[in-house]
Formats: structure tokens, sequence, C-alpha cells
């Protein structure tokens, strides 16, 4: 399972892709695959992505 994780570092929230998966022990470990950003840095992403399409 993918989801997105914040992580609140001083007064600013970061965004992380993370996965999700269980090992043999059937306990979840979580693993980070994308770092987003903080929500500046997604919008700015977006803004991009917007002006070429």
């Amino acid at each position: 399972m993918v989801f997105i994780r914040t992580k609140k570092i001083g007064n600013t929230n970061y965004y992380y892709l993370v996965e999700g998966k269980r090992d043999e022990q059937g306990k979840v470990k979580q693993k980070v695959i994308k770092y987003l950003g903080s929500p500046e840095n997604i919008l700015e992403k977006f803004r991009f992505w917007e002006e070429q399409h």
C-alpha cells in the first residue's frame, strides 16, 4: 500500500510518498519511495506541469 506521510519539522510540514509492507514476522515496515517536499514545493511542481501541458 502506498500513501502520503506528513512530517513536521519546526513549523513546516514536509510530505513523503511511503510504501507499507509486512516483513516475515508480520510487522509493518515503511519505505520512503519519494520525497515530495513542502506544500509550496508541491504547488510549484503543479504550476510548472500546467504551463507545459
